[in-house]
């Protein structure tokens, strides 16, 4: 009985463990979608800092990198959500009063990368990157 439990309990101890390993690759999370409110998207990094800063005064936008049509393109954002009711009822409430009628959502999987962030007028370090919306804030 006990050479039985030398021989098979690495046996028994490696399948079991194997097993475990391809239970986590099978529920392993995919990234979460995020939706983000686009008031302008622009071929060059350059362009969608110009228009972040012009626009900083309103609100803060940020630009991230993003692949469209197999080209790179810089999509400047004011907002971000969880949900895609409360991106829409956003857009069409607080963001809808904003210059330029141009505004979409992007659906993104998982959080975009941001690559500019303009200053905050209160320390002038850049603000910190939008963290997605729980719920819209709009009433």
């Amino acid at each position: 009985m006990k050479r039985f439990l030398m021989i098979f309990l690495p046996v028994l101890l490696v399948m079991m463990l194997g097993s475990s390993v391809d239970a986590q690759a099978k529920t392993k999370k995919s990234p979460r979608t995020v939706y983000y409110i686009v008031c302008g998207s622009f071929t060059s990094l350059e362009d969608a800092i110009e228009f972040c800063d012009e626009m900083s005064e309103v609100v803060f936008y940020e630009a991230f990198v993003a692949k469209a049509n197999g080209k790179t393109v810089y999509r400047v954002c004011c907002d971000c959500y969880y949900n895609l009711a409360d991106a829409k009822k956003d857009l069409n409430g607080i963001y809808s009063g904003f210059a330029g009628d141009d505004k979409w959502i992007w659906p993104s999987k998982g959080l975009a990368k941001c690559v500019y962030r303009p200053a905050s007028p209160r320390d002038g370090r850049p603000i910190p990157v939008f963290k997605p919306s729980a719920k819209a804030m709009t009433d």
